[in-house]
């Protein structure tokens, strides 16, 4: 079988040998080793660097050490446990295709698992410390058997931007059939961080993903969202893309955002937007927002899904 199982807890580890005031300068030091997938991780869990700095300040020295003291004696039999799973697993798991690699990785607590696209394939990297807080960790075989489910459901799913306009709309009905299925039976804020959860996970040129709500001022007001924080947590009609499809009801596809003129830029990164209002008895009550780090990466497909996804949450 070829290497598609890798721990790298010890880089994770060094933690204890910083004194707990320079935890940030571990992680910075930490991230530069594994920089996608920790950055993507940030990503994920709405991190900046000074949420960053509050996370680390709550960790405890204690526990990261207790776990290291742990992962010594236990890893060496879990890992061999996996590995065997791994290859009863092997033509499930497609592994001539290499698409693929395990990463046990340490870091904040906040998920047991990630999927990270990169450019030589995908990481499905695991958080020990989430394992160690949760008690999974006794079980770590199930562990990565719930992240390689995952995955393979995600290899299912996944819409790249790469994709002829066939197979993109295929997908798109496949997510559809998934976000009303994880939907089902939650309260509004929960099914719109659903929604912006699964559309991040699921669309590739996704880059940040979230909604607005309007409050009795008529302003947009930001909800539940997966990227980067931004600092547009209020915005008025009229006011950017997001306030002008507020004020017309209408959806704004934007191709290239450095063409707009009333443009409120969240990330440089950001080159295309599209924006959908959220309409209830022809009142908008919020509006679903996506970025793109890609220019024209919008186009009549994504809108005409979008729509369906919204339809999906005032209608459910």
């Amino acid at each position: 079988m070829r290497s598609i199982f890798r721990d790298f807890t010890y880089d994770y580890f060094g933690i204890l040998s910083y004194p707990k005031e320079r935890w940030f300068d571990f992680w910075t030091s930490y991230r530069e080793k594994h920089p996608r997938v920790l950055e993507e991780y940030m990503f994920k869990n709405n991190l900046d660097e000074e949420e960053l700095s509050l996370s680390l300040d709550k960790l405890e020295r204690r526990e990261i050490d207790r776990l290291s003291h742990y992962w010594e004696i236990q890893g060496p039999i879990e890992k061999s446990r996996v590995l065997k799973e791994l290859g009863k697993m092997s033509p499930q798991l497609h592994l001539e295709r290499e698409d693929f690699v395990i990463h046990i990785l340490g870091a904040l607590g906040r998920q047991q698992h990630l999927i990270v696209p990169t450019s030589r394939g995908n990481v499905v990297m695991i958080d020990l410390l989430f394992c160690w807080k949760e008690g999974s960790i006794k079980d770590f075989s199930s562990v990565i058997l719930a992240a390689l489910k995952d995955f393979l459901e995600y290899s299912r799913v996944n819409v790249r931007h790469t994709m002829d306009s066939g197979k993109r709309s295929e997908r798109f009905d496949l997510i559809l059939d998934v976000i009303e299925r994880e939907i089902k039976g939650r309260s509004f804020k929960e099914k719109m961080a659903m929604i912006s959860k699964l559309l991040d996970k699921y669309v590739d040129y996704y880059n940040w993903t979230g909604f607005y709500l309007v409050n009795e001022e008529r302003s947009l007001v930001l909800g539940p969202y997966v990227g980067e924080p931004t600092e547009h947590v209020k915005i008025a009609f009229g006011s950017g893309i997001c306030g002008q499809a507020a004020e017309t009801k209408k959806v704004f596809l934007v191709p290239d955002v450095s063409k707009e003129n009333n443009y409120l830029s969240c990330s440089s990164k950001t080159k295309a937007e599209i924006v959908l209002p959220l309409i209830v008895d022809g009142k908008v009550i919020g509006e679903l927002d996506i970025d793109s780090h890609l220019q024209n990466s919008f186009d009549r497909l994504d809108e005409e899904f979008l729509e369906k996804v919204c339809g999906l949450l005032i209608e459910s």
